[in-house]
């Protein structure tokens, strides 16, 4: 089943202070890091959604097709509507992984992918007692996560009593960067 990932990085980085998307990562921008760690899992058929910086993030960053949402200031959801209309008709199954989540590595994502059970299950991470992105949807929730509307992306569909959850726990994925102080910190633990 061909697999894309989607990675999300349209937002403006508010408790950030700026583009984050662009901050130095381990030698490279924080998003160049979530685009090679989904291309070691999807190859060739990754896709990384821009929107604040957009013009900037698009020059420093390679491995990766280029999706505008303009509406990125409607949340994370308008990202991921906009991520999945962008993908192939070929496309089985979506990763969708969060530009910020330093903690993440190919073994981790390899779990998720793993972890699909059936032809419309969805796997994803469960860490600090909820479930949350990462996350793969077999290609029949397409229309659904093309319908996602506010900030919370797809976190009422992981967290419901009524889709096929498969939740991994998976404590690295709370290992994530929302403000410079968070990086510095995390940058000397490594």
């Amino acid at each position: 089943m061909n697999t894309a990932a989607l990675v999300l990085a349209a937002g403006q980085g508010s408790r950030f202070g700026g583009a984050k998307q662009l901050a130095q990562w381990r030698g490279k921008p924080l998003v160049q890091h979530s685009i090679d760690l989904a291309n070691s899992v999807a190859p060739g058929r990754v896709y990384v959604v821009l929107g604040a910086y957009r013009d900037a993030v698009v020059e420093a960053v390679t491995g990766a097709q280029a999706v505008h949402n303009p509406d990125w200031q409607r949340g994370l959801s308008s990202s991921i509507a906009r991520g999945v209309a962008a993908l192939p008709p070929d496309t089985g199954r979506v990763l969708l992984i969060l530009a910020d989540q330093v903690g993440l590595t190919a073994e981790s994502l390899s779990r998720l992918l793993l972890g699909v059970e059936g032809s419309k299950s969805i796997c994803c991470a469960r860490y600090q007692g909820v479930n949350g992105i990462p996350a793969v949807f077999h290609r029949c929730w397409f229309p659904t996560l093309m319908n996602l509307d506010g900030d919370r992306g797809a976190r009422e569909l992981l967290r419901s009593d009524w889709a096929p959850v498969n939740a991994i726990d998976m404590p690295e994925a709370g290992i994530d960067i929302d403000t410079r102080e968070d990086m510095n910190r995390l940058a000397g633990d490594r």
